[in-house]
């Protein structure tokens, strides 16, 4: 039990690293102000601006690439939606509105920040929440985060913040908390479907941590999830007659990274937006039509070189995991993840030995997340989902090792009365 002098010492730190984070990432918003053109921001991920533009001027979620292409479920809602709030406000496209959006991913790096600590003192110490804290607060590339024209700062922070609610939970299990994380998911999910397998997994180590009292729970969870979700496959069925859950691009996404002379890299030059002759076809045939011909295509071309399948996707686990996923990527990114991967990984193996429930609920976003751009592209900024539990398991693995130092230093340092007998024989 925590004294009141330590929760107001841990409460200063936690107020000191965030105060620091905040002034780290204002000095890089400051820098893209006064040194980038106005409209650096959404030259990377245009097809945000687009869809929130389509939004705001009454077609909806349409026309992601050049031109009129009409509906779309090519990626979620979630993050076009928020973008199209800001462009209401503050006008598409505008300056305005780029530091606006910067401004609101900093913000949510912020409480990625305290999440983290918060994550890390709730699973061991308030060292390893302060080594944690002052990570996130200070590497280069969580800086130039908010600069991510994508749902990046949102994935990385929901993420974050199911793990914390699902240890609440899992401690004061209650039928508001469970609804509030059914509904939490669903948001998550809208914002980025790619999560869905990996907060499923979460909510299912949770639902077995309280199997003996939870169930009905666990039901009504399920339940507002859907509610929340529905309208978006709902709208799919509508609009393109299919079924179509989250998001309709698996199959152009599978092509893109497999199809043949492919590099395993992101090709934005095979995107529609930047290749006319894709474009034309994503018009002519439409979307469904579009994403399963590039499907159709690429598993045949899968069944007839799968040795060369099999080498793509090891050299993006490899990728995935050493920070070298982007084409032309900073060699600050690889540092990082290399740093990060070879200490969580060390962290890994410490909780194994002394909490294998805690080693589970970590264990899990990490195995399952890179799973679908092991197969496609492992662009860094997808790896960044999973920097907040690995920073935590490298602050455990650093304050393990020192302390481990500092014992094997005490014991072979004699005790005074040993000391005593040693000089006088």
């Amino acid at each position: 039990m925590k004294t009141r002098p330590q929760r107001s010492s841990h409460a200063k730190q936690t107020v000191a690293i965030l105060a620091l984070s905040a002034l780290l990432r204002l000095l890089v918003l400051w820098t893209v102000v006064a040194h980038y053109p106005a409209k650096w921001l959404f030259s990377r991920g245009i097809e945000m601006g687009l869809l929130a533009n389509s939004l705001i001027t009454g077609h909806g979620l349409s026309s992601p690439f050049v031109g009129e292409t009409g509906p779309t479920a090519f990626f979620g809602p979630g993050y076009p939606l928020l973008i199209a709030a800001v462009f209401r406000v503050f006008g598409s496209f505008s300056a305005a509105s780029a530091v606006a959006i910067i401004s609101l991913q900093i913000l949510l790096n912020l409480i990625t920040v305290w999440l983290v600590m918060h994550l890390a003192r709730k699973l061991f110490d308030q060292r390893v929440a302060m080594i944690a804290g002052l990570f996130w607060a200070c590497s280069p590339p969580l800086l130039w985060l908010p600069t991510i024209f994508w749902e990046s700062s949102v994935s990385i922070c929901m993420v974050t913040g199911l793990l914390a609610l699902a240890l609440r939970c899992r401690e004061k299990p209650a039928r508001a908390l469970w609804i509030g994380i059914g509904m939490y998911c669903a948001v998550a999910v809208l914002f980025n479907p790619a999560l869905i397998v990996t907060l499923t997994a979460i909510v299912c180590w949770l639902a077995w941590q309280t199997r003996r009292t939870q169930t009905t729970n666990l039901l009504l969870a399920v339940v507002c999830f859907a509610v929340v979700v529905a309208p978006w496959p709902i709208r799919n069925a509508r609009v393109f007659h299919a079924f179509i859950p989250l998001r309709s691009n698996f199959g152009y996404e599978l092509w893109m990274g497999n199809h043949p002379g492919a590099s395993g890299y992101l090709e934005e030059f095979n995107f529609p937006t930047f290749n006319q002759t894709e474009l034309d076809d994503y018009k002519r045939k439409g979307e469904i039509a579009y994403t399963a011909d590039k499907g159709a295509l690429v598993k045949q071309s899968i069944r007839q070189n799968p040795g060369v399948f099999v080498r793509l996707s090891l050299r993006r686990v490899y990728r995935f995991w050493t920070g070298t996923g982007s084409q032309g990527g900073s060699s600050i990114f690889t540092l990082h993840a290399c740093m990060t991967s070879a200490l969580g990984l060390v962290g890994m193996c410490l909780l194994w030995r002394r909490r294998r429930d805690l080693f589970t609920l970590l264990a899990l976003p990490m195995l399952l997340f890179p799973l679908p751009y092991y197969i496609t592209h492992a662009e860094f900024r997808y790896r960044l989902v999973l920097d907040p539990v690995l920073t935590v398991l490298s602050a455990y693995a650093l304050v393990s090792f020192s302390r481990s130092i500092v014992q094997e230093s005490e014991d072979r340092t004699p005790q005074p009365i040993e000391a005593a007998q040693a000089i006088h024989g």
